[in-house]
């Protein structure tokens, strides 16, 4: 069978795994479930950076948002209190405000099409060198070039941690 169909099969599914979940996210009206959603479109999308060959990518997708950060939406989820209360009371207005909603979807889909058609590449694509974006040419970027950008949000991220822990500590008054 021929690599390239079995490529754009690939991409289909994970391409229809991506956007169901992104769906299923803004669809859903039981948090944890658009939860579960967004996770599953951030497999489909890590999944489609392995179609291109970018494990990194991939793997930071998988371990920044499919883990840690979702992980912390769906504690925030279940700790916030009054579960039974609607996320939006239904009325008038939000019935209403469905049409204009779907024009300026529209509109803005037209410009965005529209700024793509006109832009052009023009000239030639260079070749990337080799070992870019892989594991070892990151490292080396990181330390080399950003190590005290990078050690300032190691830092940021234990005051945080360090500050969400002193407030949960806190006596309830």
């Amino acid at each position: 069978m021929d690599p390239q169909i079995i490529e754009y099969a690939l991409f289909s599914v994970f391409s229809l795994v991506t956007l169901a979940g992104g769906v299923g996210t803004v669809a859903f009206r039981d948090p944890v479930k658009a939860a579960l959603s967004l996770i599953a479109s951030f497999f489909g999308l890590a999944c489609l950076y392995l179609l291109q060959a970018a494990e990194l990518i991939a793997v930071l997708q998988i371990l920044v948002y499919a883990g840690a950060i979702m992980v912390l939406f769906v504690f925030v989820i279940m700790l916030v209190q009054n579960k039974d209360a609607p996320i939006v009371n239904p009325g008038f207005f939000q019935r209403a405000a469905v049409p204009f909603k779907l024009i300026v979807v529209a509109m803005v889909s037209l410009v965005v099409l529209y700024a793509v058609r006109r832009t052009s590449l023009g000239g030639s694509v260079e070749q990337l060198p080799t070992g870019f974006g892989s594991v070892a040419a990151v490292g080396h970027e990181f330390f080399d070039n950003y190590l005290f950008h990078f050690e300032l949000t190691s830092v940021l991220l234990l005051v945080g941690i360090v500050g969400a822990v002193i407030l949960s500590k806190r006596p309830k008054a």
